[in-house]
Formats: structure tokens, sequence, C-alpha cells
């Protein structure tokens, strides 16, 4: 199509007298182009995830007299994405620990139990850090599943913030990010089990 304005003694002289398509066979190819681009952006945005996330109060199993925090990971769209844990990073609370470290690194999930251990928190007690990935189905069908963390009062009056970040693969193969703040919201002294 470039071609076609060209003067003729240009066009006889090489680059220009190469031709890979005629002016109908490219209009057709660019027009089957970028359908199949826009038929493929509106499947991505149909398949797409609506991650959030989700806290609450619940009896710990088999010690019915202690409550604890449960943040679960929600997919509020019908189709499946591939869910992994990318990595935690774990602040503590300044005033219940002595010496709070001064940054806040990505850590894996051994390395931020290990940190909480470090703090005088017990995995499977004070606190619980599941693993989750690397292709955990979450749709908005699994409702009970995606549990990211279980925090007893003992472990929130430690930690100030556990942030956990997110990879999710659609169907479209498109990978989306989003971080769980898991104690925003955070009912810390918890007296009852939420209600829902």
């Amino acid at each position: 199509m470039v071609t076609q304005n060209l003067p003729s003694s240009v066009r006889s002289s090489w680059p220009w007298k190469l031709q890979l398509l005629d002016t109908q066979s490219a209009t057709t190819a660019t027009t089957i182009a970028a359908s199949l681009v826009f038929a493929r952006a509106q499947y991505a945005s149909v398949v797409r995830p609506m991650l959030g996330w989700t806290g609450n109060v619940v009896e710990v199993a088999g010690r019915s007299s202690e409550l604890a925090w449960v943040v679960r990971l929600v997919n509020g769209t019908s189709t499946a994405a591939q869910v992994k844990i990318a990595d935690y990073r774990v602040t503590l609370n300044p005033t219940a620990h002595t010496s709070p470290p001064v940054r806040n690194p990505p850590m894996s999930r051994d390395e931020a139990i290990s940190f909480l251990e470090s703090a005088g928190l017990r995995q499977h007690t004070d606190f619980e850090l599941n693993y989750i990935g690397p292709a955990f189905p979450l749709t908005n069908a699994t409702v009970n599943a995606g549990v990211v963390g279980v925090f007893t009062p003992k472990a929130m009056a430690v930690i100030e913030d556990v942030l956990v970040t997110v990879d999710a693969r659609d169907q479209a193969g498109d990978t989306h990010q989003r971080v769980i703040y898991c104690m925003r919201g955070a009912v810390r002294q918890p007296d009852s089990p939420t209600l829902y």
C-alpha cells in the first residue's frame, strides 16, 4: 500500500519493486489481523480474574476456646484462575518486639515462617501461612478454599502486617498480580466468631 503512492520510476528499483501482497490481499490480511486482536482482547476481558480477599474471625479447629483471624483469597469470576503466592512481606509490631527489622524485604513462605518463629511465634499453633500454588485453581465456586493465613490473638499482638503478593494466570494466559494486606481490618482481640 505504501508503494502505490510512489512514482513508477522509484517502484521499479530495489527494494520498492518487491511486492509481498497486492492491495486487496493486504487489506484483507490487515482486517483479519485486527479482528483477531480485538477478539483476543474481548476474551481476555471476559476471563480476567477479579481477585480479592476476605477476613473473618473463626474458632480454631480442635480448640473451641480460641478464636483466630482467617484470611482467604476470593475470585469474583466464574472462570478459574491459576493462583500462586509469589512472596511475603512481614512487619512486626514495634511495641511488641524489641528489635523490629529496618527493611521489609520480600521473602518466601519458609523464610516468613522462620522470621515469625524467631519473633517467638509457632507455625500451626500461633499462626499458619498456607502454601498456595503454583497452579491452584480459584473460582467463585471455591468459597472456603484459598486460605492464605490464620492468625491467633497472640500472633496479631506481635505482627503489625503481613503483605502477600499473589500471582494469578487466567485462561487467556495473561498474568495478574494482587497484594493482600492480611491484617487490614483484622479483629486483633476477637470475642466472638464472625457471622456470615
